[in-house]
């Protein structure tokens, strides 16, 4: 999701996720399950069988920037790039205006 945005977790990932309440992963758990740092994950390499939500604003943009595995790097690329991935799924409503989630 674009970063001027909100992730829907009360609604959207919620239900994407079948769970009753959720949390973010910490930094280690982060690192542990990707085997890279906050900052810096990036959805190219990621393990086989993580899900990957894509907000359906992002297609509407003409480019993104990504995180390219490490926090120095960053990747800038069309959004078309998230229908190729394998585990990938564009889902409406999964960020908020920042003004809409309090």
């Amino acid at each position: 999701m674009q970063g001027t945005r909100r992730l829907d977790v009360n609604h959207t990932v919620r239900r994407l996720m079948a769970a009753p309440k959720l949390s973010f992963a910490t930094a280690d758990e982060t690192k542990a399950l990707t085997g890279m740092m906050i900052g810096g994950v990036t959805v190219f390499a990621l393990p086989a069988g993580l899900a990957i939500y894509v907000d359906d604003m992002l297609m509407a943009l003409e480019w993104v920037i990504l995180g390219g595995g490490s926090r120095s790097t960053k990747i800038r690329t069309s959004p078309e790039v998230f229908r190729r991935l394998s585990g990938a799924s564009i889902v409406p409503g999964l960020s908020l205006a920042a003004a809409e989630s309090t």
